[in-house]
């Protein structure tokens, strides 16, 4: 048994660390205690729209730039959790996290081929790290750029340094680029902030880079101009596949996306902030890329800058004077600082302000290269590395597994203060039913975003799936233009007013705009307030009727 133990203790510490931190987030997400924002709410909305109409998209939520539309993936892609819970929000969530889990294991899988020690390293990190903490805990196609960008990472490196041989398949190297294309494509549907930078980059490290043994052998041998156009191709309708939706869109309406996008990119417009100085990118930058580094790791935060430094010395050292085929990782390791390095180049060419949500997924290349760093260390002959990294694995996983679970038991497991959180909103909806007493009812929302749309998804799924019916109107105000279409396809199960015309109101305090906050209830003026109850996550629900004569 100990020698069995001893044999497989790689794939039993991935198997352990996969287990319990898929546990930790499924547990931070119980009980519906998870952020549902417009941007959620508003996704739910189209995806109730496509299901129930039964309505196909060319193009999916909108971005940063108002105009500009990401591609449909992200819709189709969380077609299959939405209609499995019935338009229930934790579905999409523990979609996403079981998506995080298996780009790991997927990522695992490549490495193992070709560097064991290297695959379990980088999968603890990528499963322990902060930010897969922190993005798995409410659905958002930003969030999930991480764990796109390790898919990208798993299809980069199984095209360009695993060998067929070593899946013991006959697949065509071109093939592997074919899937490395459509992954590219894909991600820049889900985020293409960041996701913009992933065809561009395999399409530069094709021309650059012979790892395979094949390409190699052809390169030695003068390989021919069709065999590299015929790489090219493969690469590029992967990509263009990805991208046909939006070229049809585009196409009807006279190219609006691209010259929007353009004119943001080129400091035309104003709708991502100011244009700011180079000096100005350089600092925004910098402060940008060490808030990335200090939650790449649970480690304490005063020391991972060093060990990032330490690496970044180490790596130089082998490239510039060291002998690179003494270590057989080098490739990977290149791999990871090439990426990193072309995305500091095309961020200072961005005119703009870095958003957080922007980078999120350049995690996964930073964990890469630490995870090297740590393998580098580890396959030397000295015990004292093999000490240093066993030490410092093991104070990562047990500074992340505590921090977790600090974090579960005392913020997960406890009431949240946020209006937005979707247990509190559907706290509102259960107020709102239990005093209408089974009578049709009109409600109408204020939130500090305007558009209603996370109400006025959970009142189609949770007021139908809990009490049997829905309201009469919902909006975030009477008679508006319609904002969300089809309503009389998808509002279907109505109950009538009745004698009573009750009329609920549910206020998120709008911190910000009072005043417009309370220009909102002016509308409801000629209603006499007959019932409220204010909740301690800064919203209230208010119950009008008409007033008497």
């Amino acid at each position: 048994m100990l020698s069995l133990l001893k044999k497989n203790i790689s794939l039993i510490l991935f198997l352990v660390i996969l287990l319990s931190s898929s546990v930790l987030k499924i547990m931070e997400v119980s009980h519906n205690n998870f952020p549902f924002t417009t941007d959620q709410g508003r996704d739910m909305v189209d995806m109730r729209h496509m299901v129930v109409t039964h309505s196909p998209r060319l193009v999916g939520p909108t971005t940063s730039i108002n105009g500009v539309l990401l591609g449909p993936f992200w819709y189709y892609f969380n077609l299959i959790p939405f209609v499995a819970g019935g338009g229930d929000p934790s579905f999409l969530v523990y979609w996403q996290i079981l998506w995080y889990q298996l780009s790991v294991v997927a990522l695992w899988f490549v490495l193992k081929k070709n560097h064991s020690s290297l695959a379990v390293i980088v999968s603890v990190l990528l499963f322990l790290m902060p930010t897969g903490f922190n993005t798995a805990r409410y659905f958002w196609n930003a969030n999930s750029m991480v764990f796109f960008t390790t898919l990208y990472f798993a299809a980069l490196i199984f095209a360009f340094h695993v060998s067929p041989s070593k899946l013991k398949t006959n697949t065509p190297a071109p093939i592997t680029l074919l899937v490395l294309g459509l992954v590219s494509g894909i991600s820049m549907q889900i985020e293409a902030a960041f996701g913009i930078l992933f065809f561009p980059f395999a399409l530069l490290y094709l021309l650059t880079c012979h790892s395979r043994p094949e390409w190699a052998e052809g390169a030695r041998k003068g390989e021919s101009i069709k065999f590299k156009i015929k790489k090219l191709i493969y690469l590029t309708t992967g990509f263009g596949l990805t991208l046909l939706p939006q070229v049809l869109f585009e196409f009807k309406h006279g190219y609006i996306m691209t010259k929007i996008l353009l004119g943001e990119f080129f400091g035309q417009g104003t709708m991502l902030g100011e244009k700011i100085t180079f000096a100005e990118k350089l600092t925004q930058r910098w402060e940008h890329f060490q808030l990335l580094i200090i939650r790449s790791t649970h480690l304490p935060p005063n020391y991972v800058p060093y060990l990032y430094t330490v690496s970044l010395a180490l790596f130089l050292y082998i490239i510039i004077a060291a002998k690179k085929s003494k270590f057989k990782e080098i490739k990977i390791w290149s791999l990871s600082f090439w990426f990193i390095l072309f995305s500091a180049v095309f961020y200072l060419l961005f005119p703009q302000k870095l958003k957080e949500w922007y980078t999120l997924g350049l995690s996964v290349p930073i964990v890469l290269f630490f995870g090297c760093f740590l393998n580098y260390l580890w396959e030397r002959k000295a015990h004292i590395f093999k000490f240093f990294v066993g030490l410092l694995v093991g104070m990562l996983i047990y500074y992340s597994l505590k921090s977790q679970w600090d974090y579960t038991r005392d913020v997960a497991w406890k009431p949240s203060d946020d209006r937005s959180n979707l247990q509190n909103e559907i706290a509102a909806l259960d107020w709102v039913y239990q005093n209408a007493e089974g009578n049709g009812f009109k409600v109408y929302s204020y939130l500090p975003s305007v558009y209603d749309f996370p109400y006025n998804h959970l009142f189609w799924w949770y007021g139908n799936q809990k009490y049997g019916y829905e309201p009469i109107e919902t909006a975030y105000l009477p008679d508006q233009p319609e904002y969300i279409r089809d309503v009389d396809k998808i509002w279907t199960n109505k109950r009538d007013l009745g004698s009573k015309n009750l009329t609920f109101l549910i206020i998120e305090e709008d911190m910000d705009m009072p005043i417009r906050m309370q220009a909102w209830l002016g509308n409801f003026s000629k209603l006499c307030l007959l019932k409220e109850q204010v909740f301690f996550w800064h919203a209230s629900v208010r119950l009008l009727v008409p007033c008497p004569k």
